[in-house]
């Protein structure tokens, strides 16, 4: 946050210049890999088989590439709607880099607002302070691919309880108002659910990759266009794998067994979904009058 920064230079005013070094050096707290998974080889009333049978396959071809253990099993963690909102016609946000989220899990909402940007440095100086009690930071690393290869953004995002009906940009404003004071969007500006599209998730978790000094949390995630039934495909499905560190203490061997286990899933090939878009993109790209 643009706060932390401040402090930082006051303190290191006519001190050295490693101090100032390390001003300039945002901790990436959250590295997260990410593999788009074919949407129709999953149904609703097969969704636990083929997850299972997806992470059967997902284990072997990690295990041998690292040589350490996947542990545990996946099964269904999380239920909850997704919405993103943005102004109809323009989307203001999506076009300064923003995603503005909302999360309703068992009655409770959550929103976020993320800044993405391929530079870390970028990001990490986007004001994402927010005023709402409960609220939480954190800069991290999203590794994905596209059709030059691997494509990593860095997403600085805060995360904050909300009771709040959204509407216009009182709603974002009356959270961050870093981000009020920075791009003075007026509260009364409408926002919009992006494709009108309210998103059902599901999300399986339970297992583990053993990276060495720290595991990574394993999930697959299923998003549909309506609450699922039947034999309804996901119109998104995701692969993905994470770890954490608050002093983004990595090890050389730990980013590197995260590569290798990342470069393996790579060759699941009857699984692996041909495009190279995200599940964000998905959902903008999923009216394309929307945004126009």
């Amino acid at each position: 946050m643009r706060n932390k920064h401040l402090f930082t230079g006051i303190a290191c005013i006519a001190t050295t210049m490693f101090c100032e070094l390390a001003m300039a050096n945002p901790d990436v707290t959250s590295r997260e890999y990410k593999r788009l998974l074919d949407p129709t080889l999953f149904t609703y009333n097969t969704e636990s088989t083929k997850v299972a049978n997806y992470f059967s396959a997902f284990e072997t071809v990690v295990e041998a590439a690292i040589s350490r253990d996947v542990t545990g099993s996946l099964s269904l963690d999380k239920v909850r709607t997704v919405k993103f909102f943005d102004t109809s016609g323009s989307c203001q946000l999506n076009a300064l880099g923003y995603v503005f989220r909302e999360r309703i899990e068992n009655g409770n909402s959550e929103v976020t607002l993320k800044f993405r940007s391929q530079d870390r440095y970028i990001s990490d100086f986007e004001d994402l302070s927010s005023a709402t009690s409960g609220a939480e930071t954190k800069l991290e690393a999203d590794w994905g691919i596209n059709s030059a290869g691997y494509k990593i953004v860095y997403g600085h995002s805060t995360k904050a309880p909300n009771t709040r009906t959204i509407n216009d940009f009182k709603d974002i404003n009356t959270h961050y108002p870093g981000f009020e004071n920075d791009y003075g969007f007026n509260d009364n500006l409408a926002l919009d659910l992006v494709g009108n599209l309210t998103i059902h998730e599901r999300v399986y978790k339970g297992a583990e990759i053993d990276l060495g000094s720290i595991d990574a949390e394993v999930s697959i995630t299923l998003w549909y266009t309506s609450s699922p039934s039947g034999s309804q495909s996901p119109f998104i499905a995701e692969a993905s794998f994470k770890y954490e560190d608050p002093s983004a203490d990595y090890t050389q061997k730990v980013v590197k067994r995260a590569k290798a286990a990342f470069d393996s899933l790579l060759t699941l090939d009857s699984w692996n979904e041909l495009g190279s878009t995200t599940k964000t993109q998905s959902v903008y790209q999923y009216n394309s009058n929307f945004c126009n």
